[in-house]
């Protein structure tokens, strides 16, 4: 899926900055230019479907605010400023938002600089219109790469959000932060290990650790510390034909619940072949945020057939397979296992399976 960017101007100039930023776009990125309606007469363009046509900001700032990963505005930051004011939720609900002026001389990451992205777009925008980028979150300014910073680079979430101010701080104050993981890293793959601001714990001292990596987060954790939750469950889902999105939602959610996991640490929900466009599903993963992706009956089967997972007289009897949401669920893993076996309910069964490696 292409990460979506909008990038606005209220000038010639301004538009000009902007394609110089769009020719340096990888392919992974979805851009979309929206320019003031009286940029039109002056660059003399033609109406076409590159570009998108405004009058006020404040008419598509609120869509593009949800739409979008990434927002470019190339203009004076206090109009900018104005605009999204009533608009900023949280450091993991908002997107990343930059300003540059009107030349691009400057690339400023406004909000959003680590979660959101904004200070790797301003360094690659930089880098790319030979721009200088104005970086103010302290732990950059001193070279140090924050947790949450980590997080995004890894598609992590961070749990709770709310005590990432003060593990921060820590490491500001203190130079580095101790880290537990109960998933084991490739070590000649992860430079986080090669960090000398971060020391790796082994299981006895997890209680000493500031960041602690793990799907199942306590409720209970310190304020000095939080958790990173690393998608790696994955939620095997076979359901009747239209089924509402709320209804799956309640089972998977019930599901995780009963693992005693985050919803964050999903990475995908799995199902058959036949369910690929079933609209209940396909609704619930977006809800969720992640992917959704079927797999042949045939492919399921084998898995049933060399895992021994429960079998439903009815499914194989219906759809010629033993059954679906175990199957899919390690289907959806590279090499895990499943945790949760069959719940079923309301028309839904749900499974859970975990990965066995990170990264």
């Amino acid at each position: 899926m292409k990460e979506k960017i909008a990038l606005l101007t209220l000038t010639d100039r301004g538009l000009d900055t902007i394609l110089r930023i769009v020719h340096g776009l990888p392919e992974s990125v979805q851009p979309k230019i929206y320019l003031h309606q009286k940029v039109i007469p002056q660059k003399n363009i033609t109406a076409q479907r590159d570009y998108q046509v405004f009058s006020r900001l404040k008419d598509i700032v609120p869509q593009l605010w949800q739409e979008s990963e990434v927002l470019v505005f190339v203009m004076a930051s206090g109009i900018v400023v104005r605009q999204i004011a009533s608009l900023v939720e949280g450091k993991d609900r908002d997107p990343a938002v930059l300003v540059l002026d009107e030349a691009g001389e400057f690339v400023i990451p406004l909000l959003s600089g680590h979660l959101g992205g904004a200070n790797a777009w301003a360094r690659q925008i930089s880098e790319h219109i030979k721009a200088v980028p104005v970086i103010t979150t302290a732990t950059d300014v001193r070279g140090m790469v924050a947790p949450d910073e980590y997080a995004r680079r890894y598609g992590w979430k961070v749990e709770p959000v709310s005590h990432l101010p003060e593990v921060n701080s820590l490491l500001l104050k203190r130079s580095y932060l101790n880290v537990w993981t109960s998933y084991p890293f490739q070590a000649n793959e992860n430079a986080w290990l090669q960090d000398s601001h971060y020391r790796f714990l082994p299981d006895s001292d997890k209680d000493q650790a500031n960041v602690i990596i793990d799907a199942f987060p306590d409720s209970n954790v310190k304020g000095d510390s939080l958790y990173l939750v690393p998608p790696v469950l994955s939620v095997g889902v076979g359901c009747r034909r239209g089924v509402a999105k709320e209804i799956i939602l309640e089972r998977i959610l019930t599901a995780i619940q009963l693992l005693g996991a985050s919803p964050k640490a999903i990475s995908g929900l799995y199902s058959i072949d036949l369910k690929s466009d079933e609209v209940g599903l396909i609704e619930a993963a977006a809800y969720l945020g992640v992917p959704f992706r079927t797999f042949p009956a045939e492919e399921l089967q084998t898995v049933n057939h060399q895992n021994q997972l429960n079998r439903s007289n009815f499914v194989s009897e219906k759809i010629g397979v033993d059954g679906v949401c175990e199957a899919a669920s390690l289907l959806g893993t590279s090499k895990g296992r499943l945790i949760l076996p069959k719940t079923k309910g309301q028309g839904v069964t749900v499974a859970i399976s975990i990965e066995n490696f990170m990264l």
